[in-house]
């Protein structure tokens, strides 16, 4: 892994933690919402494939990531927001290092 995704996914852990802490609706926080298995889900598969060395899982994470965005709809509030800056991060990362950003062959 390079320094320059390594800023990357750590940027993209910051905003996705922080996303679980702030408002997705008038109601509930982020520990409330659906997405938050998305978001556990995306953490873990970033976590697994750098520790393990399995490139494949971080475009799979993206695509969690993103699907966690547009569960519950496209409303645009702070938490949603924070997540899909946190896959946006991950997405640039993995683009900046060379590696597919979407799952593929």
């Amino acid at each position: 892994m390079s320094r320059r995704l390594g800023g990357w996914l750590a940027a993209a852990g910051a905003l996705a933690v922080l996303s679980l802490g702030l408002p997705w609706s008038p109601l509930t926080a982020g520990t409330g919402a659906p997405a938050r298995v998305a978001i556990v889900a995306a953490i873990v598969l970033v976590v697994l494939g750098v520790s393990r060395g399995r490139d494949r899982l971080l475009p799979v994470a993206v695509l969690v990531g993103a699907a966690g965005v547009l569960v519950g709809g496209l409303s645009p509030s702070p938490g949603r927001l924070a997540l899909a800056a946190a896959v946006a991060c991950l997405v640039m990362g993995l683009r900046a290092d060379g590696r597919r950003a979407l799952p593929g062959r």
